[in-house]
This record gives C-alpha cells, structure tokens and sequence, in this order.
C-alpha cells in the first residue's frame, strides 16, 4: 500500500506542469485565478459557483470552500453560511471540514446568532477531536459566553482551553481571561474539576516541550486534587523528575520516593530516578543505595542496566575507583548487549589512564571493540591509543587510530586521531569522499523557481510523522488526484493541504528523497533549520552503522551550511580568525537562529550574553548599544567574532582552550590551567584538559564545535586547519 501511495504521488509531481485553466470552470475566468483571488467579483463568483455545483469536479469541495471564505471576509456572513452549510453537508471525505466547520461557527457570531456558533464548535470537537482548529473553537466558545454575560461558564470553558490545549495559543489568551475573571469574582468562580487523566496529558505535554515549571505546576495539582487516584504513582513520579530538571533536589527526592510509595509497581522506576537526584545533588551514597536497589530487586527492570551504570559511576565520584571498577566490570559481564556495556568501558579505562597505569587503560578500553558499537567508541578506540603512546608503542598506537578514523569516520575524535597521526609522522589521507547525488527521482522536475511552493512541501515532509495504518486505494487516489489538480493550477496553500493528508500514510524512508530537493531549495533562501535537522539525524546514524560513503553531498551541505557567509567571512577576516571556526561556533550555539535565547538569557546567532555584550559593545564602540541589537545577524556575528579572536590570543592560538572559555568562562578556564599546568599553556594536553573540565555542559561544547570546524574545513576548505 506504501509503495502505491508513494508511486502514484511521485509520478504525479513530476509531471509537468499544466497549462493553469480547467474544464470545470467553463467559459470566463479560469479556475485557477479564481481559487487565488481575494476579491468577490461576478466573474470569480461565478467561476467558483460552476465549480463547487459540479459533483465531478475533483475540486469542488475546494471551490465551495474558496466561495464560502470569499463571503466571509467580505462581510457577507449569511452567504457564507449558506456555502459552508453545503460543503459540511456534501463531503465525507474532504480535509476541508474541520476548517468549514469553525468559519461556519465564526459566520453564526458575525450575525449575531452565539447559540448557532456555540453548537456549531461543540459539533466541531465532537466529530473532529484531533484537528488543528479545535483549540480555536474551544476557546471561541468560552469567549461567546463571557460575552454574554455568562462568566461562570466562560471560566469552566476556559480553563478547558487550558487543560487541552495547553502549548496552543488559545490557551495563552484563555489564561490570560481566567486572570481577569478571578479578579472581578474572586470566590464566586464554580470549582473547576479537571480529570486525573486530562491532568497528567496536560502534564506531559509541558513536559515534553522541556517547559518543567509548569509540567511540575500541573503534575502536583494532579497529587493534591486525586489523592486516591489509580494514577497517583504516575504523577508522583513525574513531578519529580520534572523538579530534577529545575534543580528542585529536596522536593523531588521527596515525589519519588512518595511514587514507590503510592504505586508499588513503580517502585523500581521511582528508585532509579530518586538515585539520579541523589547523585546530582552530590549525596553519592544515598544514590548508590538507590541505584542498588533498582538492579537487586527488579532485576528484570529495563532500567537495571542503566542502574547498575550510574551505581559505579556515583561510586567512582565518592571517591572509591577500586570498588567502582569491580562495578563496571560487573555490568559489561552482566549486560553484555546494554546500551551502557560502552559508557562502562570508557569509565574503566579512564580511571586506569588518570592513575597513569596505561597498560590497563590500553588493556580495558581495548575491550570496546568486542561489543556493539555506541557513541563512547570513538573516545575509548581514541584513549586506548593515546595509552599506547604512553607506552611508547608507537606502532599499535597507529594502528589503533587508523581504525577510528576508516570506522567511524566524521566523528569528533576520529578527527583528533587524523592530528595524532600527523604528529607522528603517518598522515591518513582526507577521506572527502562526498558523494553527489543526481535526484533523476522524486522531484526532480519541479519547478525550483517556485520557492514557495517548495517551502510549503518541505514544511510537510518535515512535521508528519509517519503512519502505519493503510488507508482505501480509492480514497488515495481522489486525494492524490486533487493535489495533483491543485499543484497544476498552482494553488499552493491548498496543495499544501492536500499533500499533508498523504504523506501522513507514508514512512519517513519514502519521504527521503523529497525532502533532499527540498532542503536543497530552504538552504537557498537562508531556511536552515529545518534541512540541518533532517541531515544531522542522517549523518549520525551513517557514522554510527560505518557507512557515511552513503551520504550524497547535498546532505553533508545542508548539515553544515555556510549560512551568512558574506558576514562571517567579512567579520572574521577583520579580526583575524578562521571563518569556518565562527561558522562552527554559530552552528552549535544557535542552529543559525538570529533570534535565539537560551535559558541563562544568551542571545543571537553567537549566543552572546547581554553583560558580556555591552562590554564588547564598548570596546568596538558600538553606538547606541542595545541588548536588543544581538539579534542583529551582522553585529551580533561580528562582536562574536571579536571575543573569540580576543579569547584565541589570550589562549596562545589553542582553538580548545578558547572554546571552552567561550562558553564556561575565559577566567574560569585559566584557573583550570593554573591550578593542573601550573599556568603553563604549552603543558596542556587538550585531550586530558577538555575529559578534565567539570562542567559537562563545556565539555561537550568544546568537541561539538570543534568536530563542526574539522566537517566545515573538509567538505568547503581543502587547506585543512
């Protein structure tokens, strides 16, 4: 059924484009100027009218529906009711009736009829209770009734927007109106009884969006308001991992441990995050205890692995490395197939290699090329050959980087591995193998000029999700037929529609190859975001199965783009640095959204803070600075580019080194090197110094930028830096 969907869809769009008239429109204005028009003029009415009135039209549902809303925002409410009546009435199978049915509640309270609109939205919920457009009419009509007059129904209505429709818009405005009702009436206001379940849905979904204030606001009123609910546990166990995400440790080993409490099949869940909480507030034994207790007693958990992981590691941090290997050790011979076996081995070998026994480090990190590949091989394949120099076995040493950069290729120690071997005299050749590819399938014929007709694609390859359930040929083909129809009378935002409905019957592998054109066509326009995402995910599972020959070229451009290249290049040339390294920087730092904020309130495409801002804003005498200014794509590059130019020479050309000053701090960074090189920069070891950094945020920053700046020389810049 897949392959038929994708087939037909496919031969449809590259078809050439047809002439844009149709026969349905008979004489005078063609169909397809009067589905784009935005005037109610006798020839585009009677246009549209012959259209929807033919049943053998594939577009007459659109045709009515463009009648109906050319009405509406017209003024001429009644007409549109009429129209939207018809298509309601007419249609089973049109994607057009959720939205007819909220314009045609929204017709009703234009003529001043809010009984006719409130009906009309509840029918809306009841018939079509996953559309887009049901925050919308939830939310209209609690504010029908609070323009009546009637704000004890308003007040449950709204904070019913609130409860199922939490993330939407509508849920912000009705917010804002419960605000305003609990002032006029105060104690007067019904109680509101949400139910358990629509609580913890309310829950999640704050919780997934990484919103843990308010997912821990709704999952403690779930407690206090369903103290005997079956699903207590459940919410116990949530809060408290949402108040671990705040850094709430107090209150949230006290949720977790009521979780167990309540619901005794959550015990060994409840234990496993209530170590995790105890081990990030630093109470390590406590933690151990915890983690203990997961893999003794549940055993047959599917977090036992995990447990017995963070039990060896929370032993490592108190200070016992002898009992903590005995841990590790215990594990990879427990878990041979865990997803952990790798994260095990790394911490092995470390201990070893920060003991300076580099013979075991060399022995026990060698251990992760026997098990399944994860993403600590790459750092323990990289040690195990560092521990071998150690040893002054140049040769294995070698050896051993040779193998990560041809296994795992593009990653950021294989990198790292390439400059060891040129140190030692035995350079690899740059594996630049890119491959291009020629797109002969899918879109290959459309039409490129059309950008925002490729947008709007894109947008739906890229937010369906891929659905298992089969769907009838016939209802396919009538879908497929009028997306092709609306594609030829270039209707975009219809066709948009239309392809959305299909593509959700198909899997992400068949969607592949669209998405490639298309993201080729978003980079073009300085749309980054969107390709960077689908190429990343692609590039991370071809370097972890060894197969990044795979990858075409266009896929590697869109995961690495030269966004704002003019500026960069201009910016870094000024202040004398790389600009493949300000690429990479802005590429982690913001994903080269000029508008981004992170939660410590860094901003812009460099992430710079404001007080860090002004003081660089004051050196480069910047007039009239402004915090707002970092939203700037070219000053915020260029005040960028000088503090990493400042911060290169403060740290005598070490990219490393500048780096983690960049993002933990250049003062913090030197009392690191003060207090482990004895202030010596020429002493560093940038692998040891960057494993050594406290702060796991820095550390990882410093190997994601700089594993983009090794992609970004390779695939742009042919004199390696």
């Amino acid at each position: 059924m897949r392959f038929f969907i994708i087939s037909t869809l496919l031969f449809f769009l590259t078809l050439p484009t047809l002439a844009q008239t149709d026969e349905l429109a008979g004489h005078g204005l063609p169909l397809a100027d009067a589905l784009k028009a935005n005037t109610t003029s006798e020839a585009v009415l009677h246009s549209l009218q012959r259209a929807a009135d033919n049943k053998k039209s594939v577009l007459h549902d659109y045709a009515r529906y463009k009648l109906a809303d050319l009405y509406f925002t017209g003024g001429n409410y009644s007409a549109a009711v009429v129209e939207f009546q018809k298509l309601v009435a007419d249609n089973n199978t049109s994607i057009l009736l959720s939205k007819a049915t909220l314009n045609l509640g929204k017709s009703y309270l234009n003529l001043r009829q809010p009984g006719k609109a409130i009906k009309t939205f509840q029918t809306l919920l009841e018939k079509y209770p996953e559309a887009k457009e049901g925050a919308e009419a939830s939310y209209l009509i609690a504010k029908t009734f609070d323009q009546q007059g009637n704000w004890r129904q308003a007040y449950l209505a709204y904070e019913e927007v609130d409860l199922c429709h939490p993330l939407s818009f509508f849920a912000k405005k009705s917010r804002a109106a419960i605000v305003v009702l609990k002032r006029a009436h105060r104690k007067q206001l019904p109680r509101f009884q949400a139910s358990a379940k629509a609580l913890y849905r309310q829950g999640m979904a704050y919780f997934n969006q990484e919103d843990y204030q308010m997912a821990a606001n709704i999952f403690g009123r779930l407690a206090r308001e369903y103290p005997n609910d079956k699903h207590l546990g459940e919410a116990f166990l949530m809060l408290g991992r949402a108040e671990m995400n705040t850094s709430n440790w107090q209150n949230a080993i006290a949720d977790l441990a009521r979780a167990g409490q309540a619901t005794p099949n959550l015990a060994g869940r409840a234990s496993y995050y209530l170590g995790l909480a105890y081990g990030r507030r630093g109470d390590y034994e406590k933690a151990i205890t915890a983690m203990r207790n997961v893999f003794d007693n549940y055993a047959n958990s599917d977090l036992a692995d995990d447990a017995a992981y963070w039990a060896a590691y929370y032993r490592e941090q108190d200070g016992d490395p002898a009992g903590a290997l005995l841990d590790y050790y215990r594990l990879i011979n427990k878990f041979p197939y865990s997803n952990s076996v790798q994260p095990a081995i790394w911490r092995l070998g470390r201990i070893y290699y920060w003991e300076g026994d580099f013979k075991n480090a060399a022995t026990y990190l060698h251990m992760a090329q026997l098990y399944p590949p994860g993403e600590d091989t790459p750092r323990c394949n990289y040690f195990e050959a560092k521990s071998l120099e150690k040893q002054g076995k140049k040769g294995e040493a070698v050896t051993v980087y040779e193998k990560l950069v041809q296994r795992f290729d593009h990653t950021y120690y294989a990198y790292r591995a390439r400059e060891q071997l040129l140190k030692l005299g035995s350079p690899v050749s740059d594996q630049s193998a890119f491959v291009d590819e020629e797109f002969y399938e899918a879109l290959n014929n459309i039409d490129e000029k059309n950008q925002a007709e490729l947008v709007s694609i894109m947008e739906i390859w890229e937010e369906t999700k891929a659905q298992e359930a089969e769907a009838p040929k016939e209802l396919i083909r009538l879908h497929l037929a009028k997306y092709k129809k609306l594609m030829d009378l270039g209707v975009v935002d219809f066709a948009a529609d239309e392809a959305r409905y299909l593509v959700n019957l198909t899997t992400e592998q068949e969607r592949d190859s669209a998405q490639l054109k298309l993201g080729e066509m978003l980079l073009r326009q300085g749309n980054y975001k969107t390709p960077l995402k689908f190429a990343d995910k692609k590039i991370k599972l071809a370097v972890m199965s060894g197969k990044t020959e795979i990858i075409p070229k266009l896929v590697w451009q869109m995961a690495y783009p030269r966004a704002y290249w003019r500026q960069v290049k201009n910016k870094a040339g000024a202040y004398g640095i790389d600009p493949y390294l300000v690429l990479a920087v802005m590429r982690e730092e913001s994903r080269f959204n000029p508008k981004a904020v992170s939660r410590s309130g860094a901003r812009g495409l460099m992430q710079i803070m404001p007080r860090t801002g002004k003081g660089i804003a004051k050196r480069l005498a910047v007039p009239r600075f402004r915090t707002s200014k970092l939203f700037q794509p070219e000053l915020n590059i260029g005040m960028g580019s000088w503090y990493l130019s400042h911060l290169i020479t403060r740290f005598d050309g070490n990219y490393y080194l500048s780096l983690a000053g960049y993002n933990g701090g250049p003062n913090k960074i030197g009392r690191y090197i003060d207090n482990w090189y004895d202030g010596k920069l020429n002493l560093v070891d940038v692998d040891e110094f960057v494993e050594s950094i406290p702060g796991r945020e820095t550390r990882l920053y410093v190997q994601k930028v700089m594993g983009s700046y090794f992609e970004y020389k390779r695939l742009y810049d042919r004199k390696r830096g």
